[in-house]
Order: C-alpha cells, then structure tokens, then sequence
C-alpha cells in the first residue's frame, strides 16, 4: 500500500485544487494494492460542511465498505483470468456536494477474463443524516412519479429508464451539455445506468458498450421547477 495521496501538493492541499470554489469539503485519498494489477483509491472524510463528527464518521464507514466490494471485485477478475493478462483499477474521480446529497464518484477500468470494461461507480450519501443511497431509491426521491425498468440488473447501483425518462434525458442532455448524437438514441434507451447528484441534477453514466464509445459519457435530467 502506498503512502497517502492528498495531504500537499506543493504546498497546496489536494481537495483545495479540486474543491475550491465548489465543495466544502476536506478529504484524503489513499492508493491500496489489494493483490497484484489491482489498484483501488480509498477516500475518508476529515470534514464536510454542517456536518458532525459522528455523521462523517457513519460515510467513511460507508466508504470503506464500498471499496471492501471494490477489492472484492478484483479478487473475482483476477479469478477470472484464469492466469491470463488482468487488471482493475479504479480511481477517485470526483466529489460533488449538493443541497441535500453528497456524491463521490469513481472512474473504473478492468480487464477480465480478456474484456476490458470502462466504468463509473458512485456512493451518494443524504445529508444531513450521512445514509447511504441506492441508485434505485435516489432517483425516486428526485423523480417520485417516474417509471423504472424492473428487474433488468442484480446490481442495485444500476438503474434502466422507461422510455419517456430517456427521452427526458436525451432531451435535456441535449440542451444542456450540449451532448447529441443520433446514433446513440437506441443504446442509451436499452442501457443500465449509474447515477449521482451534481447540483440539482441527476448525472447518468450508461454502463459499457466499448472501449472509447462515443455513446459512453455523462448525461443529466433536470428535475422540474
């Protein structure tokens, strides 16, 4: 395991670069090598804004937990591989603090048993309370009379749109990330998708289709008012 990742670049903290004019927030980042070609960044939470100790204490534990699953994972690709070529990294991408939630997000690639996945995962925490989210019940807090595909994924950090929802995101996606493209529109109707909180806005990343996909990118849907 590698020293810590955070504390000082140059004399200026790793989050104040990050975070400067948006999050609130101070956290540190670890690199942990759980076996051989497997890289997993773990982050923990020294503080967030109008939060108390015993609150941060109940995400980190949260935390720690995902990246237990992370390195789970990688157990399970390196297993996989059946001695051939592997790899599972996953990397801290960003953390995005909201009105009522807190989202930190991963970039994930892997290569197991010879396919080499692209992918994002996200923990959104409540706030103030610090309970963990699904991606299920996440998406109807923020949409409550929406419509989900039901049992399309055992993974619970996955959802798939009906079709008006789509529509409603390629929609908004469009208008606002100014992200279009025609031939997308079948895929990201039939895809699963992993979502967080940026702002207002629900951030959908559809799960992999290929490597360097032009459909694979972060899309949004604007909740109403």
């Amino acid at each position: 395991m590698r020293a810590l990742v955070l504390a000082t670049c140059f004399g200026m903290p790793l989050w104040f670069s990050q975070l400067q004019a948006a999050t609130p927030t101070n956290y540190k980042v670890r690199d942990s090598k759980p076996m051989k070609d497997a890289l997993i960044q773990m982050v923990s939470f020294d503080g967030i804004v109008d939060l108390d100790q015993r609150t941060i204490t109940k995400i980190n534990t949260a935390l720690i937990a995902a990246s237990a699953s992370f390195a789970k994972e990688a157990k399970e690709c390196s297993a996989a591989a059946q001695g051939h070529p592997w790899g599972y990294e996953l990397t801290l991408e960003k953390v995005l603090l909201s009105k009522k939630y807190l989202s930190v997000v991963f970039a994930k690639s892997t290569v197991c048993a010879g396919s080499p996945d692209i992918e994002k995962e996200a923990r959104v925490f409540s706030l103030p309370n610090g309970n963990l989210v699904s991606a299920r019940a996440l998406f109807k807090q923020i949409f409550p009379a929406a419509k989900l595909v039901i049992g399309v994924s055992p993974n619970k950090e996955l959802i798939r749109l009906d079709d008006e929802m789509a529509e409603t995101m390629i929609d908004d996606s469009k208008e606002v990330l100014k992200v279009y493209d025609k031939r997308c529109d079948f895929f990201l109707k039939n895809t699963s998708y992993r979502i967080w909180m940026d702002g207002k806005n629900v951030i959908l990343f559809p799960e992999f289709i290929q490597p360097e996909s032009f459909c694979q990118k972060e899309y949004l849907i604007q909740p109403a008012g």
